[in-house]
């Protein structure tokens, strides 16, 4: 993935650094992550998405508009900006009645093509790969939308890696990934062959497939990652490895995106006029607990509400990492960034 110090000489290069921090957090989120999908995955996934769903969400906003706003041409932003508004709106139609979901779906993803095509027309190079991008995307619109989207939930839950990719660069871009491996690849890969279930039902006769749900969801979480109709005792350990996936995902985008900026990552010419830290983190901290207090009254109402939060966040990620590989993030000889907002 091409790198800012490469778009930009003048880009200073992040470095990770107290890796015994966050070697320490990671691991600890991923015993609470295993803990508590092997007592209630559905009640865990819930809580998890009442709680950070929405603090997760704007984090990774924050981070996008910090980290490459800056470095966007005004036509990128807005050829971006208007494909999102009409996916929002899309999502928006199909969620309350207005559209079938038999046509707001395909929709969707044929404006998830669409913003794979604009990133690659403003590649410098690898413009193939955004073609192909657009290709796959269109072609799960027209072939098999509900599988599309599944793959796209899974897929999703790996975006830190490219975002630390992109803001690291050398040797220190090749540890980070190989330490955050465990966490991404090695701990859910262990969940998905069931070996926690295993553990769970060897030394403490829990069955986790007959652990109750919260707020009323049912085992309706369960759409989150797999087709409709599986049985909880056939899709346990997947099911639990995906939601440990997220809660490496949530720590990720909550707490070590945050640090890349404040080590060097964030550029001039945000959109945003973003709070200092401490303010964005209880403002967040609200957040989540407003959230939590939607779900506990609505579920249903909750979850409709955070999926158009979500679909916004994850679908900009396809046009920042294409536009990221293909050096789309320099601007021209003469171009000028967005005006640096006068507060913060």
């Amino acid at each position: 993935m091409s790198l800012a110090a490469q778009d930009s000489p003048a880009a200073t290069t992040p470095r990770l650094g107290e890796s015994a921090v966050w070697t320490a957090a990671f691991a600890a989120a991923a015993v609470v992550g295993c803990v508590a999908v092997a007592v209630a995955p559905l009640a865990a996934y819930v809580w998890l998405i009442a709680l950070f769903g929405i603090p997760h969400v704007v984090s990774e906003l924050r981070y996008c508009d910090e980290r490459f706003s800056g470095r966007s041409s005004r036509a990128a932003l807005a050829a971006i900006g208007t494909l999102l508004g009409g996916l929002a709106l899309t999502r928006l139609l199909g969620t309350y009645g207005a559209v079938s979901g038999f046509v707001s779906g395909p929709l969707e993803l044929g404006f998830g093509a669409a913003l794979a095509l604009a990133a690659a027309l403003f590649m410098r190079r690898w413009k193939l790969a955004g073609f192909a991008a657009a290709g796959v995307v269109a072609y799960g619109a027209l072939e098999a939308p509900f599988l599309t989207f599944l793959i796209w939930a899974w897929l999703h839950n790996l975006t830190p890696l490219a975002f630390v990719a992109e803001a690291l660069e050398g040797r220190a871009r090749r540890r980070a990934l190989l330490a955050l491996c465990l966490p991404f690849f090695v701990v859910p890969g262990f969940v998905a062959l069931g070996g926690l279930d295993w553990l769970t039902q060897a030394l403490f006769a829990h069955d986790a497939a007959r652990a109750g749900s919260a707020f009323g969801a049912g085992s309706k979480p369960l759409q989150a990652f797999l087709p409709g109709g599986v049985r909880m005792a056939e899709a346990l350990p997947l099911f639990q490895a995906a939601v440990v996936s997220q809660v490496m995902h949530y720590v990720a985008v909550i707490a070590l995106l945050p640090r890349l900026l404040a080590k060097g990552g964030a550029r001039e010419g945000r959109l945003a006029p973003w709070p200092r830290w401490p303010v964005f983190y209880a403002l967040m901290a609200a957040a989540g607990l407003a959230s939590l207090a939607f779900y506990y009254v609505d579920f249903g109402e909750a979850r409709a509400a955070y999926a158009l939060a979500a679909a916004l966040h994850s679908w900009i990620e396809l046009p920042v990492f294409l536009m990221a590989l293909g050096g789309g993030f320099s601007l021209p000889t003469g171009a000028q960034s967005p005006p640096e907002p006068t507060t913060r």
